[in-house]
């Protein structure tokens, strides 16, 4: 383990109070739910489902209301608001979207099997024979069938198995298809859905929740990006080699102190060149921004980011953000842990510059496999040396045991002061990222004061 030496910092550390406001957002999606729910009881519900398939067809109209509001949620969270990201978290957030994902995708495959029974028995024919005289006869359903099949194959490439296999191009554009599905889901509720065709206040209210959904996509994903690079016009300035297949690029523009973005924030980057504008890019910030520049560092892990590396200055950049709450506001406590694995030291060296703190309350851990690997450590031992934090550099295997392991919880009871009363930011693979917000439990630490990201591509 190696140790940099440290000097008072001149600033004190500040505490910022971060509530948890989730249930606020938890009640208005279950208000939205139980007026889903009344609007199918007033229309009859399962209480008044009389002859054959009665029972499966309510149930099946059910299952396909929840699941369609299902997938307007999963569009919100896809949606990239800036101030519900601030408000629930991006952590909390993305837990919401991989379960409510998934639960959408459930409620979807139930609603065509119930409506399918239900169908069959009233009409005495089979299960198969039904969805054949479905897709025959019903071109609304056959849409349904294409949407259906559009988000079970979403759903199957978001499992992690799965994208660990997948480029993130691939997988980026499997999930474009998911705004397809839900055109054409609408399609067949305006066509066939029992809120549509016979209520015109349900009609009215889901239409609605679309034209939401959709004005959120639109404002938030398209004419919010255009306008900020319209405004900041941002070029490639410089490629800097960092460490063996890292490099760190270097972005000059217009007033990007007006941007807001804060240290530990993300953009999505996309190269203006004939075979990079349409492959967007997430790289967090690893310095602080300045009035004329920001600045990204990219390790080659093959395709893209081996290409990236050999960017041309002058290169003109289209950038959507700043995402993301792995921020200094998130930090309650005046001591703070910071926990980087390989190329995830990005967002805390830029986060490190940003916490003000006198000596040994912040104290970043970095590990690596080998010591050539080091990314930044010239800043690090300066931002040290200036700013009265403590760098431990930790060559060594990603993941090991209590006995083995320089990062195991009786390494970190001995080597860090107090660790259970400090907030404690972790960034890295996903292995590491969980491995270490166990390890951190198991010492104390309370979960709303460990901060974590992922990176996963």
């Amino acid at each position: 383990m190696q140790t940099t030496t440290v000097v008072p910092a001149a600033r004190r550390a500040t505490r910022t109070e971060v509530a948890d406001r989730a249930w606020i957002v938890a009640v208005v999606v279950g208000i939205n739910a139980l007026v889903i729910a009344g609007m199918w009881l007033r229309h009859g519900g399962i209480a008044n489902a009389q002859g054959p398939g009665a029972v499966a067809t309510a149930t099946g109209q059910l299952t396909g209301l929840f699941g369609a509001y299902a997938v307007l949620i999963e569009l919100l969270l896809m949606s990239r608001i800036g101030w519900i990201e601030r408000y629930l978290g991006l952590d909390r957030m993305a837990v919401w979207h991989r379960w409510n994902g998934f639960a959408a995708v459930w409620l979807l495959v139930a609603h065509t099997v119930f409506i399918t029974l239900g169908y069959a028995a009233s009409n005495r024919a089979s299960f198969l024979g039904q969805t054949g005289d479905f897709i025959r006869h019903y071109p609304d359903v056959l849409m349904a069938y294409f949407a259906l099949g559009m988000f079970i194959a979403i759903a199957a490439t978001s499992v992690r198995l799965a994208r660990r296999e997948l480029r993130r191009e691939t997988w980026h554009l499997v999930h474009l298809y998911a705004y397809l599905a839900v055109a054409l889901g609408f399609a067949h509720q305006l066509a066939v859905g029992s809120d549509f065709v016979t209520d015109r206040a349900a009609r009215v209210y889901w239409i609605a929740l679309y034209v939401v959904v959709a004005a959120a996509l639109i404002g938030w994903r398209a004419v919010r990006p255009i306008a900020l690079n319209l405004e900041h016009r941002l070029r490639v300035e410089s490629v800097v080699p960092e460490a063996p297949g890292v490099v760190s690029i270097h972005v000059s523009g217009r007033r990007l102190d007006r941007l807001g973005a804060q240290p530990g924030q993300f953009f999505l980057w996309r190269f203006l060149t004939k075979d990079g504008w349409y492959k967007a890019h997430p790289f967090s910030l690893s310095a602080p921004p300045t009035r004329d520049s920001m600045r990204f560092t990219v390790k080659n892990l093959g395709d893209e980011t081996a290409r990236m590396q050999q960017v041309r200055p002058g290169t003109r950049l289209f950038a959507e953000g700043p995402y993301g709450t792995f921020t200094a506001a998130r930090r309650t406590r005046r001591e703070v842990l910071l926990i980087a694995a390989g190329i995830g030291i990005t967002p805390l060296r830029a986060l490190v510059e940003a916490i003000p703190a006198r000596r040994g309350e912040v104290m970043l851990l970095y590990r690596i496999v080998h010591p050539r690997d080091a990314i930044f450590e010239d800043e690090l031992r300066e931002l040290a040396r200036s700013r009265g934090i403590v760098v431990h550099i930790i060559p060594g295997s990603e993941i090991g045991d209590d006995n083995t392991d320089l990062l195991s919880v009786p390494s970190l009871r001995a080597g860090v002061p107090r660790i259970a009363s400090r907030d404690c930011y972790i960034c890295g693979p996903p292995s590491f990222v969980d491995a270490l917000r166990r390890r951190l439990e198991r010492l104390g630490v309370p979960r709303r004061n460990i901060h974590f990201e992922r990176f996963e591509f």
